[in-house]
Formats: C-alpha cells, structure tokens, sequence
C-alpha cells in the first residue's frame, strides 16, 4: 500500500515538472563563423568549425557539447562534433568550435561546383547539450551565405526541426 502512494507520488511530480515551461521559450540561433583545416589524408579532411551561437533567451545557457551537420550549396558537406563547454550569458551571444569531417570525395563535388557559384549558401542543424542535472538538448537549424567577391556574410534563421 505504501509503495503505491510512493509510486503515484513520484508520477505527480514528474508530470508536474514535464509540464512547467521552458526557460529557454526560443530557440539558439547558430551560425557559421569560421572554417579551417586541421588534418588533410587522402579520403577525408578534417576541419575546425566556428560556431557563433546567439541566446535570445532571458536565461544563461551553459552548453557541453554539440553535434552539427553543414551543407554547402544545397549538399552535405560536412558532419561534427564538439565537446567545449562555454556559457552563453542572457541575450548574448558566444562562439565555440567544433570538429568535422569532409570526405575527399565532397570536398571534391563543392570545388566541381565553385567556377559558377557566385557566393556558399550554407545550411547547418545539430544539437547543442545542455549541462545540468536536466542534461537536456536543445536543437537549431540555420542557413546563411558568404558572398565570395564582397566577402560580406548574411545570416536567415530557419525553422526548429
């Protein structure tokens, strides 16, 4: 009998806790900062990836890592990972960086692909994890372009997925 007043007890709170809202009520905003090599083999490159990410929250967000997809003129390109840990303050914004992977042969396909293209539209998704004891996730979805005779950046936020 004691058990199951426990038991019903424990559901009440987690129900209550699954429903209160979120402090992060809008999504981060992530976009591409920086791309660089770090090691270059025969089948795959890898890159160091920075990553401004916005907080347009009215609460510090402090991320432990991330996972991240990049497209690149509506290919994959590259996938990554990162593991610093950085705080974003409330309404702020910070950059961290990760880690990809570009095979030879993508890399290959985008420089195919580079005489016409006048600029590199980019696409990027992932996940950036919380730290915390609610070990939560928190996903974004992004795309901008880099002009490559101006050298300006432009910057459009995309839907959660």
């Amino acid at each position: 009998m004691m058990s199951i007043r426990r038991l019903t007890a424990a559901f009440l709170i987690l129900l209550l806790a699954a429903c209160t809202p979120s402090e992060f009520s809008e999504p981060p905003e992530v976009s591409l900062v920086d791309l660089r090599p770090l090691d270059v083999t025969l089948f795959e490159q890898r890159l160091a990836v920075g990553l401004r990410i916005r907080n347009p929250n009215d609460a510090a967000m402090s991320i432990d890592g991330m996972r991240f997809a990049l497209e690149v003129n509506g290919r994959p390109f590259a996938k990554g990972m990162g593991d610093q840990t950085i705080t974003v303050p409330r309404l702020s914004e910070a950059v961290t960086e990760g880690v990809a992977v570009v095979g030879t042969a993508d890399l290959l396909r985008q420089l195919m692909g580079a005489p016409e293209a006048k600029g590199l539209d980019y696409h990027i998704s992932g996940t950036l994890f919380l730290s915390g004891a609610s070990r939560r996730s928190l996903p974004f979805d992004s795309q901008g372009s880099f002009d490559l005779f101006s050298s300006s950046v432009s910057k459009t936020r995309g839907a959660m997925p």
